[in-house]
């Protein structure tokens, strides 16, 4: 996709055939095999049916060359956004108990003047004002809630959203 003159790729997968390992396996290191190649800046979003950490998890960071938008996000076991080129700015997640399969993720990136030389985000922040307002999440995500939110009927994950910026004192 071309987003103000920069090429992007977007990979969306669906390696959903948690019964056959091999399978999953191969498409795995297919998919990985694309995004290590890919010299543009690149998004990846994925059914993965794999925990964070586990092997397809780290062959798409590892051979795949990918970041997760949010390492510290534990609880995810399907949907994954990882990407690589790009400067993330903020992450949103909202599942209904523990169907992943109900979720809803956005991430929000920047694209880096040089994709070659620049510095991601390395700091987590929920706090609206320590970001800039052009990357907050629209107010149906509603604010950080530790952990998880139960209400009538109703049990969702809302430790998000989360923004990201950079360490004070450094540059683009």
């Amino acid at each position: 996709m071309n987003i103000s003159g920069t090429l992007v790729d977007f990979i969306t997968v669906h390696n959903g055939n948690d019964g056959d390992d091999l399978d999953r396996k191969l498409q795995t290191e297919y998919i990985a095999n694309i995004t290590r190649n890919s010299t543009n800046p690149l998004v990846f979003m994925g059914y993965v049916t794999s925990k964070p950490g586990s092997r397809d998890y780290r062959v798409y960071k590892n051979w795949g060359k990918l970041k997760d938008i949010d390492e510290n996000d534990k609880k995810r076991f399907c949907l994954y956004i990882m990407y690589r080129k790009l400067i993330r700015v903020g992450y949103a997640r909202i599942s209904r108990d523990r169907l992943t399969d109900t979720e809803i993720q956005l991430a929000k990136f920047r694209i880096p003047e040089d994709i070659d030389n620049y510095e991601d985000n390395d700091i987590t922040t929920i706090k609206l004002e320590d970001v800039d307002p052009s990357v907050h999440f629209p107010s149906i995500f509603g604010n950080y809630y530790p952990s998880h939110w139960h209400g009538p009927g109703h049990h969702f994950h809302m430790a998000t959203p989360k923004y990201f910026m950079k360490t004070q004192g450094r540059g683009n």
